[in-house]
């Protein structure tokens, strides 16, 4: 996975996290003039700071306007770490909160969306696994290989991409067996609160509100991952919409 430089962004404050905001703005003395192109929807973009490193990978396009973001943290620390959707923000590149959906929303979309209907079948995703892995491979400079975790990259099955909000020509009986199983994907898949036991990894997937750029605004998109008490932060263009 590439890895990125980390930088505080000009205007963005971060309230909760105004002590380690600080503290990264001491450490760092360069910041990005431009956003990664495609790198977080190819090959994923990876942050290293002393406690842990945090890997993000997006969706290769925006979900009726959503950004579908894999987040997968790895302990470096002695002590177990709390990780969660809480931990993740998101930013348009002007500097716009993009909120975060949560799986309660998510669930109630899928519920209200099973009247059955003839619509389209989104692709598999990546069901991660909320349990720790340990990481026992390293790259070859030396650092841990988030590559290795089990939920990072693989469909589970062949599951139908829990984030369809639409299930094709099913009866009645159907649909409950089918909605049943893309609630089970989402519960699976969307980032929980965990504990990350030390040398592992885990983590999950976010899913934002519709992003909305003005004409003129970049289009590109900031997330700041809080984990261990440190930021890592990315600035990627934003995957077009499908």
């Amino acid at each position: 996975m590439k890895r990125v430089r980390r930088f505080v962004p000009g205007g963005i404050v971060l309230a909760a996290c105004a002590c380690a905001l600080t503290s990264a703005a001491a450490e760092t003395s360069s910041t990005a003039s431009a956003p990664a192109q495609s790198s977080a929807v190819i090959a994923g973009l990876t942050s290293k700071r002393d406690a842990g490193t945090v890997s993000i990978m997006a969706d290769p396009t925006l979900a009726g306007g959503r950004l579908v973001l894999k987040v997968v943290a790895y302990n470096q620390a002695k002590e177990p770490a709390k990780l969660s959707d809480e931990n993740v923000k998101v930013f348009t590149a002007a500097g716009k909160a993009v909120p975060l959906m949560s799986l309660e929303s998510l669930i109630d979309e899928v519920r209200k969306s099973a009247a059955p209907q003839t619509t389209y079948s989104d692709a598999p995703i990546a069901v991660p696994s909320r349990e720790s892995h340990s990481m026992g491979t390293q790259s070859p400079a030396g650092e841990p290989d988030l590559g290795g975790y089990s939920g990072a990259s693989n469909p589970a099955g062949g599951r139908n991409n829990p984030y369809s909000r639409t299930i094709a020509n099913s009866s009645p009986e159907n649909m409950d067996a089918a909605t049943r199983q893309q609630v089970d994907g989402l519960k699976a898949a969307v980032l929980q609160p965990m504990t990350i036991a030390p040398a592992s990894a885990a983590g999950g997937q976010v899913v934002t509100e519709k992003i909305k750029f003005s004409r003129k605004e970049q289009k590109a998109v900031r997330v700041i991952v809080d984990f261990n008490g440190e930021l890592h932060e990315f600035f990627f263009e934003a995957p077009p919409s499908h």
